[in-house]
């Protein structure tokens, strides 16, 4: 088993109520790994499964009101992501057997928020806000100065590059771009 970061000020957002929500979430991930290693009563993991939804709801919507004042250009990604992760949690609590399952189960869902979610696409907004402040751009500016993510088709040697937005919506929101030369879908062009 992977142990969970430690929050320390590297995962601020730069925003004190979110940062303070992000460290209570990452408390409740830390509760979820240690269930792993233990027996436990499907009401301790109902529990928690309570806690995490709660606990989520509000996250995510002082989070999409945060980004809605920064004007962040992802938040229509963002914020269904968000409803990716409440949709995977009650799938979860459907199609579970037995308690050991759900712990597991949970454990796999928290891992992935967490570690991929608040680290990775939590810390954009973080980025957006300090370029925004610092360069004293307009949105549109630096949203054109992000990162871009290298999708590969069916076509020798070319490389698309695309923009954080089409890259959360092919990798998380199940939508397909295809390359207008060969019409393949695109494909996260994994580098290790």
């Amino acid at each position: 088993m992977e142990a969970f970061p430690i929050w320390n000020e590297k995962f601020s957002i730069e925003n004190a109520d979110i940062d303070l929500q992000h460290q209570t979430l990452f408390a409740l991930a830390e509760k979820t790994a240690n269930l792993l290693n233990r027996h436990i009563y499907k009401a301790e993991v109902k529990e928690l499964l309570g806690d995490f939804f709660d606990y989520m709801r509000t996250h995510f919507k002082d989070e999409e009101d945060y980004m809605y004042s920064i004007n962040y250009p992802y938040l229509s990604e963002h914020k269904a992501m968000h409803k990716k992760i409440i949709k995977d949690m009650s799938v979860l609590l459907s199609e579970c057997s037995s308690t050991n399952d759900l712990k597991e189960k949970l454990y796999k869902i928290v891992s992935v928020w967490l570690l991929e979610h608040i680290v990775e696409h939590d810390m954009r907004i973080s980025k957006f806000k300090k370029n925004l402040d610092k360069k004293d751009l307009n949105q549109k500016q630096v949203q054109e100065s992000s990162d871009k993510f290298e999708y590969i088709c069916a076509c020798k040697d070319m490389i698309h590059k695309l923009d954080y937005g089409v890259h959360i919506k092919i990798k998380y929101l199940n939508i397909a771009y295809k390359c207008k030369k060969c019409s393949k879908e695109l494909v996260f062009n994994y580098i290790e």
